[in-house]
């Protein structure tokens, strides 16, 4: 049986220090971004904003170091609105690092949103929830980020995991670490259907036009990226891999991984099998669209 309640974090990736996992956030949005072949939103999406008579408003979910708003930011006019919100503000960057137009605040995806936020928005932006997102909660979680939408606003979410990629060649270690990664997600609870199931809560939630769309993260090794994206995947893969042992182990890990020592003997296997190596992540982006009526 799952061991976490509604409210409880099962989140693994804030053992490290802040500044590490700043900087992991940061390289992964860019890593990620150019899987998705560098659109920041679903192309239809983005026209839609750019032919509004308005000024668009989007929020983001467990926006972090608010890089993907950054950068979304750039493709918009000065007076787009755009709100960041998180449950853990310590990655929040400094609001005069931020361009004018962005603000960050506190709030609980799982829980109602405050009341000058409902119906505000044009989009609502998910990305990488993978690690908090609990098994049964897909559907009202999107139920409860419709809320947030004006009619006719439109959900889109992104996601990959461990257990959603490959490697060449094989490595034991990163078998190792997808069974551990496994494990722990039986223990506490976790949503072992994203991305996949995605499009379908979204649908069962009562977004209309629904639709995915698959990036296997190989297809990289194919474009302008390739000559430094194994180097540049390794890297990640390995800041990664060592931070979310340390978390799993923090948050009583499971069987054969409960100790210090037990994750440093994983962390230095990894480290040793995964340069050179090819790692491919299925990324999955879904939408759908609240209706006007």
């Amino acid at each position: 049986m799952p061991t976490s309640g509604p409210n409880e974090s099962i989140y693994i990736l804030n053992a490290g220090s802040a500044q590490s996992e700043h900087d992991r956030l940061n390289s992964q949005h860019h890593l990620f971004n150019d899987i998705m072949q560098n659109d920041l939103l679903p192309p239809h999406i983005a026209s839609s904003l750019s032919a509004s008579s308005t000024p668009p408003k989007i929020v983001e979910i467990a926006t972090g170091t608010a890089v993907w708003l950054s950068e979304i930011a750039k493709t918009l006019s000065p007076d787009a609105e755009l709100v960041g919100l998180d449950f853990d503000t310590s990655k929040f960057p400094s609001q005069s690092s931020l361009a004018s137009n962005i603000a960050l605040r506190q709030a609980n995806m799982y829980e109602p949103f405050p009341s000058d936020l409902i119906g505000r928005f044009d989009v609502v932006n998910v990305r990488l929830i993978i690690f908090a997102l609990k098994d049964g909660h897909g559907i009202d979680l999107a139920r409860n980020l419709m809320t947030l939408l004006k009619p006719g606003g439109h959900i889109v979410w992104a996601e990959t995991g461990p257990l959603f990629s490959s490697v060449e060649p094989p490595s034991l270690a990163w078998f190792k670490f997808q069974d551990l990664n496994y494990r722990f997600a039986k223990k506490v609870g976790r949503d072992l259907g994203v991305p996949i199931a995605m499009r379908h809560y979204i649908q069962q939630a009562g977004f209309v036009d629904c639709d995915d769309k698959v990036y296997p993260g190989a297809a990289q090794l194919y474009t302008h990226n390739a000559k430094d994206w194994v180097s540049r995947m390794n890297a990640h893969t390995k800041t990664f891999t060592a931070q979310s042992i340390r978390g799993i182990i923090s948050l009583g890990g499971v069987e054969g991984m409960t100790t210090e020592q037990e994750g440093n003997e994983l962390i230095a296997m990894l480290q040793e099998e995964i340069p050179g190596r090819k790692f491919s992540h299925l990324f999955v982006r879904a939408w759908g669209k609240k209706p006007t009526e």
